[in-house]
């Protein structure tokens, strides 16, 4: 089983939780949210980690480059993206982060968000 808790700002945070059981720690990437970390303060945790943790930063609405550049400067491990991406989006992401765990979050609040997990036409 795999267990992810979010919102880790601080080294002494992810040693504890990941020796309490947490198998994945995830990392706001989002500068709006109270909990945003940035590469840095990322990397200063991981530091700290088990390797064989699964270290994912969460973002939303970030361009490729974006979240590219805060995986290569933090040591991230995967990517989930909490926003308004496309099923295309995350296509390209999987392409430009081949070796990079790219999960997609979805908001199901009525039947038509279903659409929004549907590949488009241009894939």
């Amino acid at each position: 089983m795999r267990v992810k808790i979010c919102g880790i700002t601080q080294p002494h945070q992810g040693k504890t939780i990941t020796s309490l059981g947490a198998t994945a720690l995830g990392f706001i990437c989002v500068p709006s949210s109270p909990r945003y970390v940035n590469s840095e303060q990322i990397k200063a945790v991981i530091e700290q980690l088990p390797q064989q943790t699964d270290k994912i930063g969460v973002f939303a609405n970030s361009s490729k480059e974006e979240i590219a550049q805060t995986v290569a400067e933090s040591g991230l491990t995967g990517v989930q993206l909490h926003g308004d991406e496309f099923l295309d989006f995350c296509q390209q992401l999987r392409n430009y982060l081949p070796n990079v765990e790219i999960i997609k979050a979805l908001r199901i609040k009525t039947v038509e968000d279903f659409d929004r997990a549907k590949p488009t036409q241009n894939m």
